[in-house]
């Protein structure tokens, strides 16, 4: 990811992603294997996501765990 990416929170970071990809909420939150209320939530910092969901993000979005999540 780029040093302006590592700047950002978590959340952020999961909004800039999802928007590179040219994805709604919606459909992002399909890719995540969530509903669209949970993943609304994650974006917006008002919940973090578990490990296996931490997993699934990172898998759709196609970068490591440590990309998005702090460690």
């Amino acid at each position: 990811m780029g040093k302006v990416l590592n700047n950002l929170k978590w959340y952020k970071k999961m909004e800039v992603l999802r928007r590179v990809n040219n994805w709604t909420q919606e459909e992002a939150a399909q890719k995540c294997r969530t509903n669209q209320k949970m993943y609304w939530s994650w974006e917006k910092g008002k919940n973090y996501p578990r490990k296996r969901s931490q997993t699934l993000i990172a898998s759709a979005f196609n970068v490591k765990i440590d990309d998005i999540f702090p460690v």
